[in-house]
């Protein structure tokens, strides 16, 4: 049973799509760019591993489904892609990563993703999630969540595993130097989780046996989980270490680009007159920002706050060029916002 779907991320899509407008380093680029792959697949359905688990789990009574839980305990943060848990308590923590060109582990374990041209090093997702399940625990065994019997706590059993997209290569290490068996392609991730209960040895089978749970606990339990989302958005500056001061002041020193020659940026001075002013709240707190025409205001205090590329993000609103006597305003057409400023020659 399904008890939280998969959030839409329209909001980090649109901070994704900022960034990269500004001058980014080559790893940042990279970085920001898979991120935002990453999320427009799972947007898409098909590719995203939420689709396999939901196919395979969604009318099971002995399996629970959570997606996209954001844990807040003690001071740390932990966002989970997905958890899976059956009535033998026993909890996948799912990290989900979408390596479109793939990935390469070297023999000390560390990671790398393919852009298409090189390699680029990335953190180690079996680290990344380390830390998520980790805090989840400490998340249920401080708030006492654990299913009981006979008023003591069941135990359980955390596996962390991590999710790739199904058409992506996996280049592993020599055997024996480094375990990469919980890095596993999404669709054949619940073959692996049926071949390792068929494993299990008679003990096993036994130990696990004396803490099984009814489908009603399980759930009950589940919806305990949920509970405890905190929604939040991410700070992909911070993320990727971007100094995006650094970013505007380098993209401010270069030409413009795809503009009439006609027209140039008017570069702003000390003189006040000079500053650019949004003109429909009449506020300074304009940021700068690069795009496929050129530099641009975007303002930050009123509906302007929404990048503008091709449209305002806003369903059925365009994109148009406006000139009034010798300036130039790039903005929506539909709601006005993000008004661009050129000066004629």
């Amino acid at each position: 049973m399904i008890l939280k779907h998969r959030e839409k991320r329209n909001e980090d899509i649109q901070e994704l799509n900022r960034l990269l407008t500004l001058n980014l380093s080559v790893k940042q680029r990279f970085l920001v760019e898979r991120e935002l792959k990453c999320l427009l697949s799972g947007n898409s359905g098909e590719n995203s591993s939420a689709y396999y688990l939901d196919f395979n789990y969604k009318d099971s009574k002995n399996w629970v489904v959570i997606h996209d839980l954001r844990l807040e305990h003690r001071g740390l943060v932990a966002q989970i892609d997905h958890i899976l848990i059956n009535r033998f308590l026993e909890i996948y923590v799912l990290e989900s990563k979408n390596y479109f060109y793939g990935i390469k582990i070297t023999d000390n374990g560390e990671f790398m993703a393919f852009t298409g041209k090189a390699f680029q090093g990335i953190e180690s997702p079996i680290e990344q999630n380390k830390r998520h399940v980790h805090l989840l625990q400490k998340t249920i065994d401080d708030r006492n969540l654990a299913p009981t019997r006979l008023g003591i706590s069941l135990p359980i059993t955390y596996k962390n595993y991590v999710l790739v997209t199904p058409n992506a290569r996996i280049d592993r290490p020599k055997q024996n130097l480094f375990d990469t068996a919980n890095v596993i392609k999404a669709d054949a991730f619940v073959s692996q989780i049926h071949n390792e209960l068929d494993r299990m040895s008679v003990v096993a089978t036994f130990a696990v046996a004396a803490k099984f749970i009814g489908p009603d606990a399980l759930e009950e339990f589940g919806h305990k989980l949920t509970k405890l989302h905190r929604p939040g958005t991410i700070n992909y500056v911070a993320k990727f270490g971007i100094d995006e001061g650094a970013c505007l002041q380098t993209l401010i020193d270069k030409p413009v680009v795809d503009m009439p020659e006609s027209i140039v940026y008017k570069k702003l001075s000390d003189s006040a007159k000079d500053k650019p002013v949004c003109k429909y709240c009449q506020s300074e707190n304009i940021n700068i920002v690069y795009g496929k025409y050129g530099y641009y205001f975007k303002c930050n205090d009123c509906n302007g706050n929404t990048t503008i590329k091709i449209s305002c993000g806003k369903d059925g609103h365009s994109e148009r060029i406006r000139k009034e006597g010798q300036k130039f305003f790039r903005e929506c057409s539909g709601c006005g916002t993000s008004s661009l400023f050129f000066v004629n020659k």
